[in-house]
């Protein structure tokens, strides 16, 4: 049997993390060859691993000029006509948000996998380098062709677009409410519990820098002013996550309308872990009040990730054109 040959990009995060002078983890220290000399594949496995710390930093650093460069980096490899997957480690603070990104960027002929890790390589019972065992097995699978990125975590596997991280210590730091994993990996054996849904195919002549794309969170008696805040600190959309059913204060509505009709988009996704926004009410601030109003409404996801989708076809869309590419990309 030939080898698989499987890329590693590092970029920091707990995964790679080590003691620092205060007790702390000082996150994002280690080197990506460092990680891969303590990993242990199970028997029967059998790769070939490159490896190339592309960042090392804390994942709440990461910012939209890194996604870019890991993109170029993940694209060069999985175009590499010897290379059968892409594992990347990164923090778990943004690592959804990061998967979901390159889940719409990156080709989907070959596996992606996301891994990080709650447990810093130092601390006791850490998951560091399961997870990273767990991602390379996974990304040697061709089950996961077709599947876009997917995150390995915890010995299960999740869609980009579903996952979210649920939990800030426990080893079961990473759920997708509602829908559950899409199967798990077991030693060598990686199980899909079903056909995945279709992903949409990558979005194309998006360019960098991205546009600056704002979440702003619907709360009780919530001010309106925050909405043109936003665009005039240099917002050019707005995604707004949503109470219940796709709902916000109804002193809102006034703004909305105004940042609309100057040409802003607005979005709206529900902030609740489940269950879609709908047209069910008829008040001032509801989703059907919104709707009239033009504002993009967005079922199955989560605002932040609403958020680099947005960005995306901003850089690669006509406006005119922006309801129709999300709905797309949202089937």
């Amino acid at each position: 049997m030939t080898k698989k040959r499987i890329i590693v990009l590092t970029t920091g995060g707990t995964i790679a993390s080590k003691p620092s002078n205060s007790g702390r983890s000082q996150s994002g220290a280690l080197s990506g060859e460092h990680l891969l000399e303590q990993v242990a594949l199970p028997q029967g496995v059998e790769v070939t691993l490159e490896v190339s710390s592309i960042l090392q930093k804390p994942s709440n650093a990461v910012t939209l000029a890194d996604l870019a460069e890991l993109y170029r980096h993940g694209r060069e490899a999985l175009n590499r006509e010897d290379v059968d997957g892409l594992v990347i480690t990164h923090g778990t603070d943004t690592l959804e948000e990061t998967a979901y990104f390159l889940s719409l960027t990156l080709p989907i002929d070959k596996p992606c996998v996301i891994t990080g890790s709650q447990r810093a390589p130092h601390q006791l019972g850490t998951d560091a380098f399961k997870n990273l065992s767990d991602a390379i097995v996974a990304a040697s699978s061709p089950q996961l062709g077709q599947l876009g990125c997917v995150v390995v975590f915890n010995e299960s596997l999740f869609t980009a677009r579903y996952v979210s991280k649920v939990n800030s210590f426990q080893l079961n730091g990473f759920e997708a409410p509602g829908t559950g994993p899409v199967g798990y990996i077991d030693g060598q054996r990686v199980k899909l519990y079903h056909a995945a849904m279709p992903i949409a195919l990558p979005i194309e002549g998006w360019d960098f820098p991205l546009p600056r794309v704002d979440l702003l969170p619907a709360y009780l008696d919530a001010s309106p002013a925050l909405l043109k805040a936003c665009v005039e600190s240099g917002a050019k959309a707005v995604v707004i996550d949503g109470l219940g059913r796709g709902h916000v204060p109804p002193s809102w509505m006034t703004p909305i309308r105004e940042l609309i009709n100057s040409g802003v988009p607005i979005a709206i996704v529900s902030s609740c872990a489940q269950g879609p926004v709908n047209t069910s009410y008829e008040f001032s601030g509801s989703l059907a009040d919104l709707a009239s109003a033009g504002v993009l409404t967005l079922n199955d996801i989560s605002a932040r990730k609403a958020r680099l989708a947005l960005a995306l076809l901003l850089s690669s869309t006509q406006r005119e054109a922006l309801g129709d590419a999300m709905e797309r990309i949202m089937a």
